[in-house]
C-alpha cells in the first residue's frame, strides 16, 4: 500500500498549493475539508494488512472532526460576518503560486538531510509534511482575513499531523487526540470572536460607515 501513501502524500500538497492560490474564502474552506479527508483515509492505508481499532478510531476522529466538524464552524463564522473572498492579500496570485512551488522544492531539498527514526511507510511523508507546514505558515502570514489566518493555522496542523503518523508505532494515541482537540478550540474560540466583531458592527453602524468613507477618501 506503499503507493497509496504516496497518494495521498501528494495530494495533501497539492491541495495546500491550491488553497494558497485560492481567494474564494468557501472555496479554501472545502478544499482544506477534502484535505482533511484525505488524511483521515492514511491511517487506514499505512496497516491495510492488520488495521487495528487504533486506526480506525484515528481515521473516523480525524474525518469527523477535521473534514466536517471545523469546516460547519468555519462556514457558520463566513455567514455571520458575510464574507466571501481575501480582500487584499500581501502577496498577489501569481507571486504566491511561484513563491508556493519554491517552497515545496526548498522543502523536498532540505528532507533529503533529515532522517527519521526506524522505516517510514514512504519516503515523500517528510518532504510533503514539512512542504505542508511551510504552505500553511505562508497562508497564515499573507492573508489579512481572520479566517484564512485560521485556515493556514489548520494546514500547518494537517502538516503536522502527516508527519506524526509517519510514527505512528511510536506516537502515543494521547498525543495525536490532544492535537485534534487543539484545532477544534481554536476553531471555536475564532468563531466566538468573529461572532462577537459581527454583533459590534451591528451595534455601531456608525463606525462601519465612518471606516467605508476613510476607504473612499
Amino acid at each position: 500500500m506503499t503507493s497509496w501513501v504516496d497518494v495521498i502524500c501528494i495530494t495533501v500538497v497539492f491541495l495546500s498549493l491550491i488553497i494558497l492560490s485560492n481567494y474564494r474564502v468557501a472555496a479554501m474552506i472545502r478544499i482544506f475539508a477534502i484535505q482533511s479527508f484525505v488524511l483521515g483515509l492514511l491511517p487506514f492505508f499505512l496497516h491495510a494488512f492488520c488495521i487495528s481499532n487504533r486506526d480506525v478510531i484515528l481515521g473516523v476522529v480525524t474525518m469527523v472532526l477535521k473534514a466536517v466538524l471545523v469546516p460547519s464552524i468555519l462556514f457558520w463564522a463566513i455567514r455571520h460576518v458575510s464574507m466571501r473572498s481575501e480582500v487584499k492579500p500581501i502577496i498577489g496570485l501569481s507571486a504566491s503560486i511561484i513563491l508556493g512551488a519554491m517552497i515545496i522544492a526548498g522543502a523536498f531539498w532540505v528532507s533529503l538531510s533529515l532522517k527519521l527514526p526506524g522505516k517510514p511507510a514512504s519516503d515523500l511523508i517528510l518532504p510533503c509534511s514539512l512542504s505542508t507546514v511551510l504552505l500553511g505558515f505562508m497562508i497564515m502570514v499573507t492573508r489579512t482575513r481572520a479566517v484564512t489566518q485560521v485556515l493556514g493555522y489548520l494546514i500547518m496542523e494537517n502538516g503536522i499531523f502527516l508527519f506524526a503518523v509517519s510514527l505512528f508505532d511510536v506516537m502515543p494515541v494521547l498525543i495525536e487526540m490532544g492535537i485534534l482537540l487543539d484545532i477544534f478550540v481554536a476553531v471555536f474560540i475564532m468563531a466566538i470572536v468573529v461572532n462577537h466583531i459581527n454583533e459590534e458592527f451591528e451595534k455601531n453602524p456608525a463606525s462601519v460607515t465612518f471606516s467605508k468613507m476613510g476607504e473612499t477618501f
